[in-house]
């Protein structure tokens, strides 16, 4: 018999996207998605299985989400950013089992982020309530697993899958020849990409300094810096800083744009550095390694720890050098980012989880 499988998600640029996969191989009557939050930032095509709720006052909708919650036989929650639902579901203990937790990032680490006042003890404690009971945990990641573990007592079964579009290599095929001849010239000026977005945990003024130190006129062509995802202010602070530090080098990107433009950009860097200081900017970093693209990284991380299980070579912001890595590196690691994070491998481990 197929389950019946309800989906919570606000909307968010992954959303739209893990819509698509799922009404294109899970083409049946079983999914239900409802989502939350701005459908002109991010639209999809609703359907007689969608609910969507502009605002929290919908009362109908309410109703409508109370009587989902408790037909369906499972309900994947798609990040645990929206505080009113785990307090909501927190009174209805009976569901808890057959709700599973599609781990994001900032949702896992937000004790980490939240200034700590009132309201965040509140809502930490009715998240620890909630992810200790749940039935499973969606995530690639060991340690994020185990750091749910850790800091919430979370006792669900591990579900294994890359989950969203942009955890899968969009790149094309490396060419062994044609990476040696662009990288022979010895003149060669590297392009470079720091942080993912405008959030203050891509530690920008840190690269920014150590960057700064090594020989960028000569070495670096173009420093790409996406600002667009975030906090404004900060995007504003750290526009104005690069500029200042490395002139018309620096190139913040400012205004989102679509995916086959960025994508262009990625093509473009030889070298990218993300100095977060947890799991974050994973959908970036496979998408450069798969590209053949030198990326380093902080070795305390989750997904640093992932990265080199599987096999692929990232380097150590201490070993930061402006120079592009070598043609086997780049190929090997293409290798194996191209198999792992491959739409038949996500649709694989969806599958799974659906059954």
């Amino acid at each position: 018999m197929t389950k019946k499988i309800l989906h919570l998600a606000k909307l968010d640029k992954f959303i739209p996207g893990f819509i698509e996969i799922v009404r294109q191989y899970f083409p049946d009557d079983s999914q239900a998605i409802v989502t939350f939050g701005h459908m002109d930032k991010y639209p999809y095509h609703q359907t007689a299985n969608t609910l969507h709720f502009a605002t929290r006052r919908d009362i109908k909708g309410l109703f409508k989400l109370m009587l989902a919650l408790h037909s369906h036989d499972k309900i994947i929650l798609h990040g645990l950013f929206m505080h009113q639902l785990t307090i909501f579901l927190c009174f209805m203990p009976w569901l808890h089992k057959k709700c599973i937790w599609a781990i994001w990032g900032g949702d896992l680490y937000y004790h980490q982020s939240a200034v700590k006042n009132t309201r965040y003890r509140i809502i930490d404690f009715f998240r620890k309530i909630l992810i200790s009971r749940l039935g499973g945990l969606i995530t690639y990641v060991d340690g994020d697993y185990q750091n749910a573990q850790q800091w919430y007592g979370a006792k669900g079964q591990r579900y294994d899958c890359i989950m969203y579009k942009s955890n899968i290599y969009s790149g094309g095929e490396l060419v062994e020849a044609e990476l040696a001849e662009k990288y022979a010239d010895i003149n060669y000026k590297v392009n470079v990409l720091i942080g993912n977005s405008a959030d203050p945990t891509n530690s920008h003024q840190q690269v920014f300094e150590k960057l700064a130190k090594l020989d960028v006129e000569n070495r670096i062509s173009k420093i790409y810096c996406p600002l667009s995802y975030g906090n404004p202010d900060y995007a504003k602070d750290i526009k104005l800083l690069g500029e200042m530090i490395f002139g018309s080098q620096f190139h913040p990107l400012m205004d989102f744009m679509p995916l086959a433009q960025y994508n262009k950009i990625l093509d473009e860097v030889d070298i990218a550095i993300f100095a977060h200081n947890r799991q974050q900017a994973m959908g970036n970093t496979i998408n450069l390694l798969g590209r053949g693209k030198a990326v380093y990284m902080r070795a305390d991380v989750s997904s640093y720890r992932l990265l080199t299980k599987l096999g692929i070579s990232v380097f150590t912001l201490d070993s930061l050098e402006l120079e592009p890595q070598s043609v086997n590196i780049a190929i090997s690691n293409h290798n194996i980012v191209s198999d792992y994070f491959s739409e038949k491998n996500l649709v694989k481990g969806l599958g799974e989880i659906f059954h």
